[in-house]
């Protein structure tokens, strides 16, 4: 699966789970953009955390040698997650709370 459908299939799952609570209202799918934003995000970040890692050699800016520096990435990656998860939790989508098919039981 592509990015892009894997994005697409995010995006579909969450606007159809809005629909069948009935809460597919203008505040609400403008949230689902936010995530959607979102998880733009975290995918650069994540490519950036595997192509530098965890952390990463450069050169000190006041002395020139190489020194290992943290990869801020890993940091906004946590804060976007926590995000991701509080829109998700505003737009009461969880687990327990995902609605099926319209044969499935609630």
């Amino acid at each position: 699966m592509t990015k892009a459908q894997k994005r697409k299939e995010i995006e579909s799952s969450l606007l159809s789970q809005l629909q069948k609570k009935g809460a597919d209202e203008a505040h609400f799918l403008d949230l689902v953009k936010d995530y959607m934003a979102m998880f733009e995000i975290k995918e650069k970040l994540e490519k950036d955390i595997k192509k530098r890692g965890i952390s990463y050699m450069e050169p000190s800016a006041s002395k020139g040698i190489e020194i290992s520096k943290q990869n801020p990435s890993v940091k906004d990656l946590i804060m976007v997650n926590r995000q991701m998860l509080a829109i998700l939790d505003r737009l009461q989508i969880t687990t327990e709370k995902t609605i099926g098919g319209e044969d499935e039981e609630l």
